[in-house]
């Protein structure tokens, strides 16, 4: 995701966070730390040889406003930056024919936007579940050695599809008169998945974007800390 685009979001989030909600109303702004782990993917299909990038880290932020006519329900928007991997496989195929792809990357970064319902039992504590719509920048890019003969890639697309986040957190109520710091945890899953459908021609900058599509995550989770207002 370019970084223009998370810092348009930010200043979107900010600025709702800042306007004056009707009594009662929580609001939340909050960043988080996650961490995904790409699909793979074959990269022979003539030997079966498969592959995939090592699990990502990614920051985000995201912003949550409840619904003045409806309780604990909520709207949410916010997005990610890149988080980035290498390829792991560098070996010898059965036919002799080596193939390096270490030096290639897959950057995967998204905005969202959603709704949730938080189930609340007290002040404290939060059980969300949320249904968001994410769309994906997904870029695959770098060297892919051939039999000692180095053939750049550089593939980018975007995959928009809905994915499920369960959160729990904490509120620090004692802390702060009109605001409140909290942490959370969550586990996300995506509903729409892309399968590989041919063999990437790794001589060739020509991947196609369902291999691409193939990479990306399936499922991530995520540590996350904010204020309540």
């Amino acid at each position: 995701m370019r970084r223009s685009s998370i810092l348009i979001l930010a200043l979107a989030a900010g600025t709702l966070a800042a306007q004056e909600a009707p009594p009662n109303l929580d609001r939340r702004v909050q960043m988080f730390a996650e961490m995904s782990w790409p699909t793979k993917i074959t990269v022979s299909q003539t030997y079966g040889t498969t592959d995939q990038p090592k699990s990502q880290y990614g920051i985000g932020f995201r912003f949550l406003g409840e619904v003045a006519s409806a309780q604990n329900w909520y709207y949410e928007v916010g997005g990610m930056l890149d988080a980035t991997s290498y390829f792991t496989f560098n070996g010898t195929l059965p036919d002799g024919s080596t193939l390096n792809l270490t030096d290639m990357k897959f950057t995967d970064s998204y905005w969202s936007v959603g709704g949730a319902y938080l189930a609340k039992p007290n002040e404290n504590i939060s059980y969300g579940l949320h249904l968001e719509a994410r769309g994906e920048y997904l870029r695959l890019q770098g060297g892919a050695v051939v039999s000692g003969a180095t053939y750049q890639q550089d593939h980018s697309t975007t995959y928009l599809r809905p994915w499920v986040r369960g959160s729990v957190d904490y509120t620090f109520t004692g802390v702060g008169k009109d605001a409140h710091p909290y942490l959370g945890f969550d586990g996300c899953l995506a509903v729409l998945r892309t399968s590989q459908t041919r063999e990437p021609d790794f001589t060739n900058n020509n991947m196609d974007d369902r291999t691409v599509k193939a990479l990306a995550p399936k499922y991530s989770v995520a540590v996350y800390g904010g204020i309540r207002f």
